[in-house]
């Protein structure tokens, strides 16, 4: 294992700090992730993405995976566009050849860096030259967690222009920081709506959840969140119904992972 021993200790800190933080709280966790694994590999750019399987199609060019639920760090001004513009073309069936490639290895925990991923010829292609370098990045490296055959995590960091590309060392960091976080890996799915969820979660049911995690009564979350009771319980009624859950201990069971 190509980590040093600086580097162990930094991940098994961040590992504790993980822990520590409330279970309530994924996407403040997903985002202390994501910023201190880039610290550790110096990347200012990348993004976590949620991908699922809507249809089991081999017909279909990406069988049936699309890109759903993403969250960047160190976001540029091109992010939000290029990622919808994705999207529609993902969902048309018109993959790139590193998205196409990721499909085929679904189902296992993998590593990888950009150049080991694709052929030469994906450097000469418009994705990469408008895609990549249209936002300065030079370099990318994959980390991928499957939760299930249906739903993966992509923990993507970026290299941008001036900086050199990824080293065999820096992936190893990533590979190792993220191994052993499938706990963290479930929540932050069951946080935006996917996993166990029937359909997805709006904004103001995942403020809902949250405080159901949290331990606040109904009354409360409704004060909180200028609801009334009514409008809150109904709130409660949809999650539960969307987790298949009987009651708020049989939820927090699920996000907890316990059986």
């Amino acid at each position: 294992m190509n980590i040093s021993e600086a580097d162990q200790a930094a991940i098994h800190a961040l590992w504790d700090e993980l822990a520590e933080l409330p279970a309530s709280q994924p996407d403040t966790a997903l985002d202390l992730l994501l910023n201190r694994i880039a610290g550790l590999i110096d990347s200012h750019h990348g993004y976590w993405l949620c991908s699922i399987r809507l249809v089991d199609d081999d017909g279909d060019a990406l069988l049936g995976w699309r890109a759903r639920s993403i969250r960047f760090f160190g976001e540029l001004p091109a992010d939000q566009e290029v990622y919808v513009a994705t999207v529609k073309r993902l969902d048309k069936g018109i993959p790139d050849e590193s998205t196409r490639n990721h499909v085929h290895q679904a189902g296992r925990f993998r590593a990888t860096l950009l150049r080991d991923h694709v052929s030469a010829a994906f450097y000469r292609g418009d994705h990469y030259i408008h895609h990549y370098l249209g936002r300065g990045i030079t370099d990318r490296l994959f980390v991928v967690m499957p939760v299930n055959q249906d739903l993966e995590s992509f923990f993507v960091f970026d290299r941008l222009r001036d900086q050199a590309d990824f080293t065999s060392r820096d992936m190893e960091v990533a590979r190792y920081a993220l191994r052993s976080l499938s706990w963290l890996n479930r929540q932050i799915h069951l946080s935006h709506g996917q996993f166990m969820a029937e359909a997805p979660l709006t904004p103001t049911e995942r403020l809902v959840l949250k405080h159901l995690l949290a331990g606040h009564a109904e009354k409360a979350i409704a004060d909180t969140l200028g609801q009334s009771p009514h409008t809150t319980h109904e709130y409660v009624k949809t999650l539960f119904r969307k987790f298949n859950a009987r009651s708020r201990a049989q939820l927090t069971a699920l996000w907890l992972g316990h059986d």
